[in-house]
């Protein structure tokens, strides 16, 4: 199972950020997750909330700015001074840092899908490797907006995150991707008690699993047990190292 940090490793340093980014990889994560949104001129950043309020002095709603307007508010300092400065990175910015043999999971937000894959199409055609090889994949929680990226690209591997389970059908399919599940697997939240039947069915389809957000190393076994490819975590730290 593979550790992947949390809006980079998040716990220690502000999330989404170059410098959680790079942290996961100095740490030895195998891996990352960032959250996208769009600005107001089309270009894919690195956020979860769609305000700046949260983690800044100033509160803006991303849509409304400019990369360069967005460049100039400070989304460090809120967690420690040593952090002060560090900006919003947008998804180039990170896709630059990825090692070679590491991974990238880009969580969609709620955007218009057409216009995320009209920003989508420069940068991913710079770096088919990156998808050949299935160092990035995409994850989102609405659907239609994952299937709108598969129809632009179809060799992307996509997630359906899953905080519910009446977000999966019904009965789950012998393969995925397929109708009834067009995805290449699952992201589970931590918190969801998920039934063995289900997770058997989803392994026998050739499902990847990942779970997220968790935080205990003691719950690594579990989640390995229960046969998840992926461990998303703010703190790579104590699973990669024990501290």
């Amino acid at each position: 199972m593979l550790i992947i940090a949390h809006r980079g490793a998040s716990g220690k340093a502000p999330e989404n950020t170059l410098a959680a980014v790079r942290r996961a990889w100095k740490l030895g994560a195998d891996g990352v997750e960032i959250d996208i949104r769009l600005t107001k001129d089309g270009v894919p950043v690195c956020s979860h909330d769609e305000r700046t309020g949260r983690l800044s002095d100033v509160d803006h709603a991303i849509a409304d700015l400019t990369l360069a307007e967005l460049k100039c508010i400070d989304v460090g300092d809120w967690k420690d001074p040593a952090y002060a400065g560090e900006t919003i990175p947008t998804l180039e910015e990170v896709l630059d840092t990825i090692p070679e043999r590491k991974t990238l999971l880009i969580e969609v937000k709620d955007v218009p899908a057409t216009e995320l894959a009209r920003a989508l199409t420069p940068i991913l055609e710079r770096r088919k490797a990156f998808i050949a090889s299935r160092q990035v994949y995409f994850m989102s929680f609405f659907p239609d907006l994952l299937w709108t990226l598969q129809g632009h690209f179809p060799d992307l591997t996509q997630l359906l995150l899953a905080d519910k389970l009446i977000r999966l059908p019904p009965k789950i399919p012998h393969h995925v991707p397929s109708d009834a599940l067009p995805v290449h697997g699952i992201g589970f939240s931590h918190k969801l008690d998920i039934p063995a039947a289900t997770l058997d069915a989803l392994s026998r389809a050739g499902a990847i699993l990942a779970v997220w957000t968790e935080n205990d190393p003691e719950r690594r076994q579990f989640w390995e047990d229960a046969g998840f490819d992926y461990l998303i975590t703010d703190w790579p730290e104590r699973f990669i190292t024990g501290s």
